[in-house]
């Protein structure tokens, strides 16, 4: 099989070959930064997103998030056309039915069924996965942490959080959160009508309550950013794995000065 590429225009970008997908029960994820010259560098290319893409990204008033969505959306198409074998402008990206209510609102899918993604950004940081089944992804950053925050989980889950010692607390609802959203985003039925509230994913390995993951389903930290927590969640057509297999490709995690710093919050007790 042909080799994997370095984008000529955006360095931090590394393209499958075509024909490429990943193996079952394993996860490709990328990890991109929209420093300055990424994101001017994508800015010359906004031109190969969509209509509703382009429309999105001039809505935006910050400037950060204008580059980091066009960066987000610009490298997945990349990686899908590589995928693909095909032009950029060529890969359709519909959406699947709603597993709630069946309506044409569900996550994001291609036609070629063995081939599935989902993208997160968030600040200047871009995380995208591949997987032959369907996938979700959430990257956030660490100071989002507030009682808001805690009061959108599930009660189990606020709960569990509310009986760890304080300085625990806010990593484990970060943790707890990232990986709820990667499982709503894969599974379709996205953050509305109180999904949040109702599906109890537990808080992780790393704490004492750690629910089941929904049925079909695998649940994984991600190796991010300083500063920033990531997690996937896998549809898993296999009984016995019980973690999917992540390979990473993009930025050098440590590398950049946006990344140093591990700001927090702490929640109360």
């Amino acid at each position: 099989m042909t080799a994997w590429t370095q984008h000529h225009l955006l360095p931090q970008l590394v393209l499958p070959p075509t024909g490429y997908r990943p193996a079952a029960s394993h996860i490709d994820v990328w990890t991109l930064h929209a420093d300055p010259d990424t994101a001017g560098r994508a800015q010359r290319l906004k031109a190969l997103l969509d209509a509703s893409e382009r429309q999105r990204a001039n809505s935006f008033l910050s400037t950060d998030r204008r580059d980091t969505y066009v960066l987000a959306h610009l490298a997945l198409r990349l990686i899908l056309a590589s995928c693909l074998g095909t032009a950029l402008r060529a890969v359709t990206i519909s959406r699947a039915p709603c597993p709630s209510c069946h309506k044409p609102h569900g996550r994001p899918t291609l036609r070629q069924r063995n081939l599935h993604f989902s993208l997160s950004h968030t600040r200047t940081t871009v995380m995208i996965a591949l997987a032959r089944t369907p996938v979700g992804i959430d990257v956030e950053a660490v100071d989002r942490v507030d009682e808001a925050l805690l009061s959108r989980l599930h009660l189990n889950e606020q709960e569990a959080i509310h009986r760890l010692p304080p300085a625990h607390r806010s990593r484990a609802l970060l943790e707890c959160w990232v990986r709820k959203e990667a499982y709503l985003k894969g599974h379709g039925t996205g953050l509305g009508a109180g999904h949040l509230q109702t599906v109890d994913i537990g808080l992780g390995p790393d704490f004492a309550h750690s629910s089941d993951a929904p049925a079909g389903w695998l649940l994984t930290s991600l190796v991010a950013p300083a500063g920033y927590a990531a997690a996937a969640a896998l549809q898993s057509r296999t009984a016995t794995c019980q973690q999917p297999t992540i390979a990473h490709y993009g930025c050098d995690l440590c590398s950049h000065p946006a990344h140093a710093a591990d700001a927090g919050a702490t929640l109360s007790a």
